[in-house]
């Protein structure tokens, strides 16, 4: 290890040309790296990067599968347009200072560097503060999401993120704006998967949406990931920054609000509070959490199939992916939704 990284990680050069354009960008980090250190190793790296007169956080990207889609490959432009979303919508988030590509590991990647923000994550102080904290942060992180909505395509050509005449196909962010979109992904995965439980998931997941009604807000962005974990607060609990929007998308809010609710220990909450607070009439919550647990399972159900075919995983950061889709997995078997593998007729 040098003081530039671990190894070839993160290289003298690599931070040179990063610097470069950071003056470029009229950002004053003065002449020198101070300090260069590894914060995650997940999907590429995060590392905190001290500069003589700034301190900055960069995010390097691998390609990682992505509950959305399995093989997404644009992590980078992802969530560069969702700061700006979330930016737009009056959402604090990292302030990006500048943006491009890194050669690392003989490939080109994605990398982005942020202001870094003296903060603790919400679960850093989970013995603290009543769990009530985080659903009421969530709540209000999502009204103003939900405040920013009906993102048409022509909405989003509005909003300068997508130019004239450009499909859909082309943004940057996942587009599945209403819970049949979803469910018709996971459908097609199910049936390539082949499995007879995974396709009766899907089907019984979807029987719940029958009476399920459109919001009149429309689709807008949604985190995908918000817990306590993405939220960085400061010593008085107050939000500085929502971090790690690399799981977004363009979807109905309820999509934000079930996966909150998952985070949370009391599930209604979050449902309950964001109702009273907006006014909205959501329905009934579960059709929503279902359908959230089932995307996540069907992450580690592509990576068995993957591996079964003989064929390459996209993701190499599969431990981080086990827990989660475990949880989600065990949410499913409690709602029937799969068949609980040790009962008799289940495999």
């Amino acid at each position: 290890m040098n003081r530039y990284g671990l190894g070839p990680r993160l290289d003298k050069s690599t931070l040179d040309r990063v610097q470069k354009q950071l003056v470029d960008n009229s950002v004053d980090v003065g002449d020198d790296v101070l300090e260069c250190s590894l914060i995650d190793n997940e999907r590429g790296g995060t590392f905190y990067v001290k500069f003589s007169r700034l301190e900055t956080v960069m995010r390097v990207w691998d390609v990682h599968c992505s509950w959305w889609d399995f093989e997404f490959k644009r992590q980078g432009e992802r969530e560069l347009t969702a700061l700006q979303l979330a930016a737009k919508a009056g959402v604090i988030c990292p302030e990006v200072l500048a943006s491009g590509q890194v050669d690392m590991y003989q490939k080109l990647r994605h990398y982005m560097v942020t202001r870094y923000i003296d903060g603790a994550r919400d679960d850093d102080w989970e013995e603290k503060e009543p769990p009530e904290r985080f659903a009421r942060i969530a709540v209000r992180i999502l009204k103003k999401l939900s405040s920013n909505s009906n993102l048409t395509a022509e909405a989003l050509v509005g909003q300068g993120l997508l130019r004239d005449g450009q499909s859909i196909s082309d943004f940057p962010l996942p587009y599945m704006p209403e819970h049949h979109d979803i469910l018709k992904y996971l459908r097609e995965k199910a049936l390539e998967i082949n499995e007879p439980h995974i396709i009766a998931a899907v089907e019984k997941v979807s029987d719940m949406f029958t009476d399920v009604e459109p919001l009149p807000c429309g689709p807008c962005l949604v985190h995908s990931d918000l817990h306590p974990g993405n939220l960085l607060l400061d010593k008085e609990f107050q939000l500085l920054s929502v971090v790690d929007w690399e799981e977004a998308a363009i979807s109905d809010i309820r999509i934000d609000l079930a996966q909150a609710c998952l985070a949370c220990d009391n599930r209604d909450l979050i449902w309950t509070l964001f109702e009273e607070e907006t006014g909205m009439s959501l329905g009934s919550a579960m059709p929503w959490q279902a359908l959230v647990a089932l995307m996540r399972f069907m992450v580690s159900a592509q990576i068995d199939w993957y591996e079964s075919q003989g064929r390459e995983v996209p993701d190499k950061n599969l431990s981080g992916w086990e827990s989660l889709c475990g949880d989600a997995e065990e949410l499913l078997i409690s709602w029937d939704i799969l068949p609980n593998p040790g009962s008799p007729g289940s495999a």
